[in-house]
Order: C-alpha cells, then structure tokens, then sequence
C-alpha cells in the first residue's frame, strides 16, 4: 500500500488517478482543476500584497482615487499595476515591497526587500496619490512627488474679476 506506482488522490477532491500529480509544496497530489484554483488563490493573494489592482485593458490606466493617467503594467501573475509615470527613483531609497522594474518582455516585476541589478526603479502611484497621507515616513523625493500630484490635482483657483 502507497507504491510509488499506486494512483494519487487529490487533497481538495474525490478525483483519484487521472491528473492528480504530486504538485510538491506545499500543494502535494492535486488534480488540474484544483491547482488551477489553488494558483489563481496565490496570484490573487500577491495581487493584494504588492497592491496590483489596476484595471485591465481595454479600461483606461486612471487612478481609481485621482482620476489621473498612469503608467499600466502587467505582473507576471495574471494581474495589473498602475505605476507612477515618467519617474525612475534610486532603489535604495525605494521601501521594500514598493521596487517596480520593467522587464524586457514589458511585464512588472516587483523585487520586494531584494536589490536588484539596475539603480532605478519604478513606484506604484499609489504611494504618491494625492488622495492618500502624503508619506512624510519615506525618503523626501517621495514626499516632493506627492506634492507635484497634489498640485496638480487641485481644482483651479478662480480669480475675481478686476473690471
């Protein structure tokens, strides 16, 4: 009993044999359909923490709480990013979890605690969006950006008229 050649059952269904595969950890014996599931779990758990939630095309890449135009990106697990147009920062003064690089296929990638290769990188707008705190807690050029979005974000002040 268990032989190496014996069919797998599958941990979340009845299906026994078939495509049930050992999927290694921490999946173990799952068939297609319940890895399928299990990997649209995990991409949309790491959509959540590094905050890709963009709308995908055809919809415009605007800012769900600014309305402004970004800079959209696809990740590499299904899902989309607005990032902060026209603006490469030094990743080391980038927190950890907010480095964005583009790779060469146009896909982000967010490079998490880890440094990558490349000096720059890309942040998500929404570090930046006026709509949210400004980040006093980081590095002063993020701050300056939040300040030019905010400037711009701001309706026009209307003048009296003189005459």
């Amino acid at each position: 009993m268990g032989g190496i050649h014996e069919p797998h059952t599958c941990r979340s269904c009845p299906t026994i044999g078939g495509s049930v595969t050992d999927r290694g950890q921490p999946y173990g014996p799952l068939c297609d359909r319940c890895y399928d599931i299990a990997q649209t779990l995990e991409d949309h758990d790491q959509a959540l923490t590094e905050g890709a939630d963009a709308p995908p095309p055809p919809a415009a890449p605007l800012c769900r709480d600014c309305g402004r135009p970004q800079d959209r990106f696809a990740t590499g697990y299904g899902h989309w990013v607005l990032l902060e147009p026209r603006i490469p920062l030094p990743v080391k003064i980038v927190p950890d979890g907010q480095r964005w690089l583009i790779a060469p296929d146009g896909r982000a990638i967010n490079w998490g605690s880890r440094l990558p290769a490349d000096p720059n990188c890309r942040i998500r707008h929404a570090l930046v969006c006026p709509v949210q705190p400004r980040p006093d807690h980081l590095a002063p050029i993020i701050g300056v950006i939040w300040d030019e979005n905010w400037r711009r974000h701001q309706p026009p002040t209307l003048t009296a008229d003189a005459g």
